[in-house]
């Protein structure tokens, strides 16, 4: 090689290296300016997200007030649970992440496509989806805790909080009444969108849950729902907590006491599950009841119960799926609520309302007396169950005779029983306060019958008139020039006759009928009330006159332990009906307990002497579509006591029980020796139902 290719060769390798060199100056200018701008100009920015990323703000939940009867046990309280729930995490490998999460929660029913289905029917993307509920008392539960814990690098997106969960110590007990919480639904929050709820929180839905779950009006602040707090903690790489930065305490929601009797109300309920039971043996279609107890001095309800149970923790510990054929039961209904929202026909229980219509009128006096046959004599008059020949307003009411309430309706009239019927208001909800969803029931009136049968008439003569214009259109248009008159007077004919028939019709089923008397007068035809207002009825008739408005809820106390509201009797209406009248039917309700052919005598032989029980028995035909008329009965009972000074009143059902005296009277007979300690007679054997 010449000096002068090695001069050449010399200046390209030194204009590489200038080159080089060049590139390596602008990166290490690039990388510095880079650093520069992270640890300089944008250090404000990064440490507010690395704080972000280690602080966290956890929202506390409020444990919910609790509800008392009135002697201050509890009925529903809330307990500790630990909630695992799964979010979506940067870097997050998510079908590794369930199936750890399956294998460690060892539950057979969590396997990963449950838990991928569970994520999938999250509406809330943005929000965790909860996995599982296990309550902090159970061992098992910390024991799978503790291994969720220990294997929290293999689990990101998999948080465990603790949080009160609703707690119903004694299960279905007084489960209508108590009602339930579940997930707030898009429309609640829509309506509560003043109170501040989010799109996870629980709602009381039913019964008391809901009808004290809050209330705000600018000047009281109350319900069962408390006021969430907040924790600002700060968490490693792990999501783990490594300590607590700040803590704003949750508000526990109020304290709600009722005026239910816990031990009245088992004492109801377990004497209720027993009857029911015997009568399904009886009747397969058997399975629902109710009943009230009520303070007929102040109109506090001292116990309620509706067949069959709900149990309110089946909606909050997850069961809730398990049980769905039984609560969706098109037959038995659990969920709707009997004592308050179920209308039945009160049969013979009705009968202390025409005799009062009857005595209060003058139309009848308590002496006079008619001989019964077996049937009302005047046409369109109903059987009697038996024949009782001579029969007065005791006799009458001891052995519930058809034919004696039949003649003393026709005689008070139609006008008379509905308004008495309607002083002690039946046919129209009671204002039950603690309980809302309360049903109107039926009281038949002359007006009410033209109104409901009206517009089905007028729709059947349009139909029919319909159907002859359209027949005579085809055979009209088909027909020769000359047979055209003809055809037309056969269509007038036909639209006479069907008018006329109409008219008939129309005519007898929107008039009322002497029959309508008749059936409304023992408690029949189309007479339908809840069972509370049966309970009312007999309260109000049993305190002389006073129809007060039930509540459940006696006070509401903060979490302060001051007294917020306080529930005091309120008295809704006083009777008309004069108390010569009202003495009279408590007279005679008290024969059908203590004359020797009283249809209760025997439920009560061995009551002691200062504990008189007044009641009416009723047997009624459900009136529901497929029933047999001849078989399928509801059993009543309706009662106060004791007679002297009457304390408690109380109405109660069985349905598809064939007598009311040995079915429903068996429940009633078992709450008033509960409620009078009558120890030596509660759960006693009695009349082939085991009450025990």
């Amino acid at each position: 090689m010449g000096d002068r290719e090695k001069e050449s060769w010399k200046l390209r390798l030194s204009q590489r290296l200038k080159g080089f060199l060049g590139i390596l100056i602008f990166i290490f200018l690039l990388l510095t300016s880079r650093l520069f701008f992270l640890q300089i100009v944008n250090a404000q920015e990064f440490s507010k997200q690395s704080a972000e990323n280690r602080i966290r703000i956890n929202p506390i939940e409020a444990r919910r007030g609790d509800i008392l009867d009135r002697n201050g046990q509890v009925l529903a309280t809330s307990q500790p649970v630990y909630i695992v729930s799964l979010r979506s995490v940067p870097n997050q490998d998510l079908d590794t992440v369930i199936n750890n999460l399956a294998a460690l929660l060892q539950d057979p029913e969590l396997t990963p496509a449950a838990i991928k289905e569970l994520i999938a029917n999250n509406p809330y993307r943005y929000q965790s989806t909860e996995i599982k509920r296990l309550p902090a008392s159970d061992p098992e539960a910390m024991a799978t805790v503790t291994r969720l814990e220990e294997h929290r690098q293999e689990l990101p997106g998999v948080n465990i909080i603790e949080e009160p969960q609703r707690y119903y110590p004694y299960g279905p007990l007084a489960g209508h009444l108590l009602g339930y919480v579940g997930q707030i639904t898009q429309e609640e929050l829509e309506t509560r969108k003043e109170d501040n709820y989010g799109i996870n929180d629980k709602i009381g839905k039913s019964g008391i849950e809901a009808f004290l779950e809050y209330y705000n009006d600018g000047n009281l602040e109350m319900g069962l729902r408390g006021k969430k707090g907040a924790e600002q903690v700060e968490v490693d790489a792990a999501n783990r907590k490594v300590r607590d930065l700040v803590t704003l305490p949750p508000t526990p929601g109020d304290t709600v006491q009722l005026t239910i009797d816990l031990k009245l109300q088992q004492t109801l309920e377990r004497a209720m599950d027993q009857v029911i039971a015997a009568t399904k043996k009886q009747n397969p279609k058997a399975g629902g009841g109710a009943a009230v107890v009520l303070d007929v001095k102040s109109g506090a309800v001292l116990a309620m119960a509706s067949k069959p149970d709900i149990d309110p923790n089946d909606f909050v510990n997850g069961s809730y799926a398990k049980k769905a054929s039984y609560y969706n039961d098109p037959r038995l209904k659990p969920l709707f609520n009997r004592a308050i929202q179920g209308v039945y026909p009160p049969g013979s229980t009705f009968k202390p309302i025409t005799a009062m219509a009857a005595l209060d009128a003058g139309v009848v006096k308590p002496q006079d007396t008619i001989y019964d046959t077996g049937r009302y004599w005047k046409p369109g008059g109903i059987t009697c169950w038996a024949v009782h020949g001579n029969v007065n307003l005791y006799r009458g009411m001891a052995v519930s005779c058809n034919t004696y309430f039949q003649w003393a309706g026709e005689l008070a009239g139609i006008e008379k029983i509905d308004d008495v019927a309607r002083q002690f208001g039946l046919g129209q909800p009671t204002g039950i306060v603690g309980l809302q969803g309360e049903a109107k029931g039926i009281l038949p009136t002359p007006e009410w019958k033209k109104q409901i049968n009206a517009p089905y008439w007028d729709r059947w003569l349009k139909n029919q008139e319909q159907r002859i214009e359209k027949k005579y259109v085809d055979l009209l248009a088909a027909a020769a020039p000359a047979d055209r008159e003809k055809l037309l007077k056969q269509k007038e004919q036909e639209l006479r006759q069907i008018r006329a028939e109409y008219q008939i019709n129309y005519n007898f089923n929107t008039t009322w009928q002497p029959f309508n008397t008749y059936n409304t007068a023992i408690g029949q035809g189309d007479n339908n009330y809840t069972v509370i207002q049966l309970a009312n009825y007999i309260a109000t008739l049993a305190n002389g006159g006073t129809r007060w408005r039930p509540y459940v809820v006696d006070k509401v106390i903060g979490a302060d332990g001051s007294l917020k509201k306080e529930y005091r009797p309120e008295v809704m209406e006083r009777v008309a009906v004069s108390q010569e009248a009202m003495a009279q039917v408590r007279q005679a309700m008290l024969a059908v307990t203590q004359s020797a052919d009283g249809t209760a005598a025997f439920l009560f032989r061995d009551f002691p002497p200062d504990i008189k029980v007044a009641a009416k028995t009723g047997t009624a035909q459900t009136g529901l579509a497929g029933d047999d008329k001849n078989s399928d009965f509801h059993g009543l009972f309706v009662a106060f006591a004791p007679y002297d000074d009457p304390e408690i009143a109380i109405a109660v059902i069985i349905e598809y029980a064939r007598h009311g005296g040995d079915s429903a009277g068996v429940v009633a007979r078992e709450v008033f020796a509960q409620y009078f300690g009558l120890t030596d007679i509660l759960n006693k054997p009695f009349y082939g139902v085991s009450v025990e």
